[in-house]
């Protein structure tokens, strides 16, 4: 035990200077500023404004604060995996959080917890009675510029969620060109993500991207090695190596010969499961993909798959709660026939229930999916458009879904609370989007009223362009509140330092 340090006393400043050194290199990226971090690795740097990259790759150098940084970064991971954005925001809280604390007297844990969660129900309730919907392009745009201040990028946004409406499906790509374009693809979103993080490509983004997969449909649970190994095989003869399985399950040793090949970079393949209170639907997407399906109710022999039997599409993204089939490659005569016989069943049919199941097999089969193509003249550039443009399609899919409310941290500082620590907390964002763009000075706002601190226009929230999707200010306040609430209540540190490597070794 002699590398494990244990820390009782002065806990909490070990806590503050943590929190600190995280957020305050992270912070002054936020808004419309442009403030960029440079993240440097062995092979390469890249320059950012994301906050939850900046984030994951952060290091500290003492290893007891190191220890309290990976706690406070999880405020911007979990923001950002419940809505795609706000991540900065919710740190900028949490730090506001921990500074109010510290100048207490005396620090009540368990008190400051119970008052913190109880403010957090007063915000939400306020927050979700203020929220007004998005009906409008030219709404959906403001949403989109305030994400990301590039009107062209902005502009391509709102157009797609215009097209496709608020269940559509955007995602982000890299355009291998200069420029930023928008193309909509025949697409299928489905309510299942990867089966293990083991399959994740990007880490940064904690996804699992499969470009041109071959796509293996079945209802069988695959529990044993055999299978998923044969097919395996058959794809490395011809040295193909990208695979999805969409089965009732994958489990046992058939996982773990997906995970293990996945590791060894021998094979990239991910796994989802069926959604199990839709009968139809792999029957549907070995239509729309041109795959068979091998059913365990027919008797179909899963030993007897061969390439030509595996679906196919143009890229298949899983993430943790959901899955993209982006250019599925189905035979177009048989798409138009089913499409056509859905219609006339949906004409004839006279129980409501199944008129919507069949509306929405439909739907699943005239999907569209919008990519966003991001360029730029180098590469550095386009991760930082990329990662920009990211949080800009997560903004506005949360604002179409829960509406909006006064931005720039206007809406945050006009909650009323009961909580003293966090009627302080609340003003932090809107004090550092200022700070940040330089706007020392301006007039008085009323209530009702929002800056657009890059414009200087003052007015309706909603006229000037200023606001937040909903979803992400409830989601800034729950993660800063869940994470202040472990710290202050921590009352000890049991941290493993490096191992020292002695010279000779």
């Amino acid at each position: 035990m002699s590398n494990v340090e244990v820390i009782q006393k002065n806990t909490f400043e070990v806590i503050k200077s943590a929190v600190n050194k995280t957020v305050d290199l992270i912070k002054p990226t936020f808004g419309p500023a442009g403030n960029k971090v440079i993240i440097s690795k062995l092979t390469h740097a890249m320059i950012v404004d994301d906050g939850v990259q900046i984030a994951r790759d952060l290091e500290l150098k003492d290893p007891v604060e190191n220890a309290v940084m990976k706690v406070v970064r999880e405020t911007a991971i979990k923001t950002n995996d419940r809505v795609g954005d706000g991540t900065t925001g919710a740190l900028i809280i949490l730090q506001a959080i921990m500074q109010e604390i510290s100048k207490l007297s005396n620090i009540d844990g368990r008190k400051i917890e119970k008052e913190l969660k109880a403010s957090l129900v007063e915000c939400k309730k306020q927050l979700l009675a203020m929220a007004k919907p998005i009906k409008t392009r030219e709404e959906l745009y403001k949403v989109a510029l305030v994400s990301f201040d590039d009107e062209k990028v902005a502009n391509l946004i709102a157009d797609a969620w215009f097209k496709m409406g608020v269940d559509g499906m955007l995602t982000v790509d890299k355009s291998g060109t200069m420029e930023t374009e928008l193309d909509m693809a025949d697409g299928v979103k489905l309510t299942r993500g990867y089966i293990s993080p083991y399959m994740i490509t990007d880490p940064q983004r904690m996804e699992a991207v499969i470009e041109k997969p071959y796509i293996l449909l079945t209802d069988y649970r695959l529990t044993e090695v055999n299978d998923v190994l044969g097919i395996m095989n058959k794809l490395l003869t011809k040295q193909i190596v990208n695979l999805v399985i969409i089965a009732e399950n994958v489990e046992g040793t058939a996982l773990s010969t997906v995970i293990i090949n996945k590791i060894q970079g021998k094979f990239n393949a991910v796994a989802i499961t069926m959604p199990p209170t839709d009968a139809n639907l792999i029957e549907d997407l070995g239509m729309i993909t041109g795959g068979k399906v091998f059913s365990e109710k027919k008797g179909d022999k899963l030993e007897t798959v061969e390439i030509k039997d595996l679906g196919r599409a143009r890229k298949f993204i899983a993430r943790g709660s959901e899955s993209i089939i982006v250019g599925p490659r189905g035979d177009r005569f048989i798409i138009k026939k089913a499409i056509d016989d859905l219609k006339i069943a949906h004409e004839n049919c006279k129980v409501p229930y199944e008129k919507k199941k069949l509306m929405e097999r439909i739907g699943r089969f005239t999907n569209k999916i919008g990519v966003l193509k991001v360029g730029a003249p180098t590469e550095n550039e386009v991760n930082a458009v990329k990662y920009k443009a990211d949080d800009a399609v997560n903004a506005v899919r949360a604002a179409y879904k829960g509406g909006v409310a006064c931005g720039g941290g206007i809406a945050l500082a006009n909650l009323k609370t009961s909580s003293n620590i966090m009627k302080e907390a609340l003003q932090a964002p809107f004090r550092q989007l200022k700070l940040n763009v330089g706007l020392d000075n301006h007039a008085e706002l009323t209530k009702d009223d929002a800056i657009n601190v890059v414009t200087g226009e003052i007015g309706d929230y909603l006229k000037v362009g200023v606001m937040d999707p909903v979803d992400v200010l409830i989601a800034q306040l729950e993660s800063a509140v869940s994470i202040a609430s472990m710290l202050v209540t921590t009352s000890g540190l049991i941290v493993e330092k490096p191992q020292q490597i002695k010279q000779g070794q």
